[in-house]
């Protein structure tokens, strides 16, 4: 049988390891708690209806670059052979095709690009311009192209 003296110090430890998980626990969870994740984007097409395609190559690459455009200016005509991730951080931006389609996304919004398509990204706007832009392509090789 465990001596008196033992319970004592049985019961002891097990009270403070309840308490030691307790506030462990705590820890734990207040520190999820003040991680927030929103979605910038979901998509499977491009915004021309394009079928969202990954790049056949053993080589694959990915790069970012932050693109700023100021009011009235623009990106100039050019495409993609793969369709960049863009999510625009400041600004608002117009994106304009050949057959005179235009698609405009706001700060906060993301998008992926077409491919192979002739386009021009203008800011219409009072404000500069800021976005992401995030290749999914292949080493060495250009992702845009100009005419």
């Amino acid at each position: 049988s465990i001596s008196w003296r033992a319970n004592v110090i049985i019961n002891k430890l097990t009270a403070t390891a309840i308490a030691t998980l307790a506030v462990s626990l705590s820890i734990l969870l207040a520190a999820q708690t003040s991680f927030d994740a929103t979605s910038v984007l979901t998509a499977s097409k491009t915004i021309t209806g394009q079928p969202l395609r990954r790049p056949k190559t053993r080589s694959p690459e990915i790069s970012s670059v932050l693109v700023e455009i100021m009011p009235g200016g623009e990106s100039g005509r050019h495409k993609h052979p793969v369709p960049p991730h863009i999510y625009v951080i400041e600004g608002v931006v117009s994106i304009e095709f050949d057959d005179r389609r235009r698609k405009t996304f706001s700060a906060g919004e993301g998008f992926l690009e077409a491919v192979d398509t002739w386009h021009n990204a203008k800011n219409l706007g009072k404000n500069p311009v800021k976005m992401l832009v995030v290749f999914f392509g292949e080493k060495g090789k250009n992702n845009m192209v100009r005419p």
